[in-house]
């Protein structure tokens, strides 16, 4: 079927869809290599040349993605879509925006769409993991990294989301080697060494979480993992009769600003006790997935 649309494309001089083909590669080259705003430049250039290239769209979304302007982002995804409706890499970029806009069911809608086009990306199943976790549905989440993992084992984040789940669902053994292998792969993905050092804790493999949570906190620079790893470093200590290591770390964790951390200190710390009096009964720590 010939799209109206498309027709006055065959008035333009050749010269200009080669320009906006050289400029659109162009961008893709910067947008791989992280130079945003010169791959943002480049683009944009390329839609003045071509105004109904899907792909152009298409990536112009990815880039503002990347920089947080998801109401942008969906806007050129939508007009990739109206353009070329069967780009599966489309979906798969169009979900994680949804994610973090925490619109799950919409982004389960784009990823059955990419997986119908192209049931073969590892991608698309992970994002699909990731939008099962974020909803706490644990089972089919790992369902989902187990896909992705047959697809491309050395997928690194579902390795990692594989791990998360794994140890949620108490299989902390299985849990710590996925986390571990995703971490051989990708020493930098986020939450990697928190995850492993809690599950070593509540493991209680005390001296090996003293360990990790010292890697922590060499290595990571997020506040909330920072004051966490102290304060499990402290209650790693504390579970091996260590008072004075124990309390160095909840005195840093109190500092920033755990409550649990702070009762410690003044009711343990602070005191002769031998024990803590009414000991905080901490929640378990829920892995976030940064997407």
């Amino acid at each position: 079927m010939i799209r109206i649309a498309a027709l006055p494309l065959l008035l333009l001089p050749a010269t200009a869809f080669a320009q906006g083909d050289a400029l659109l590669s162009s961008a893709e080259t910067a947008y791989a290599g992280g130079e945003l705003d010169s791959a943002l430049a480049r683009v944009e250039r390329a839609i003045a040349a071509d105004k109904t290239s899907a792909r152009a769209y298409k990536l112009r979304g990815d880039i503002r993605q990347r920089r947080q302007q998801l109401e942008l982002a969906l806007i050129d995804y939508k007009e990739s879509e109206t353009l070329d409706p069967n780009n599966a890499r489309l979906y798969v970029s169009r979900s994680a925006a949804r994610i973090t806009e925490g619109n799950i069911k919409g982004a389960l809608r784009d990823l059955d769409r990419a997986i119908e086009l192209d049931p073969a990306d590892a991608d698309a199943w992970y994002n699909r993991a990731c939008a099962h976790y974020l909803v706490q549905d644990n089972a089919q989440a790992l369902k989902d990294t187990e896909k992705a993992l047959k697809l491309r084992d050395d997928h690194a984040d579902a390795l990692f989301l594989g791990g998360v789940v794994k140890g949620e669902l108490f299989k902390e053994d299985a849990g710590l080697d996925d986390i571990r292998r995703a971490l051989a792969l990708k020493p930098e993905i986020p939450g990697g060494r928190m995850s492993a050092a809690i599950l070593l804790y509540e493991m209680e493999r005390f001296e090996e979480a003293i360990a990790g949570f010292t890697e922590v906190l060499e290595k990571d620079t997020v506040a909330a993992d920072v004051r966490d790893a102290h304060y499990y470093r402290g209650d790693s200590h504390y579970n091996l009769k260590r008072k004075e290591e124990a309390c160095r770390d909840w005195r840093a964790s109190a500092k920033l600003g755990d409550k649990d951390a702070v009762f410690i200190v003044k009711n343990y710390c602070d005191t002769d006790e031998d024990k803590i009096p009414r000991k905080p009964q901490r929640k378990r720590r829920k892995t976030v997935v940064s997407f």
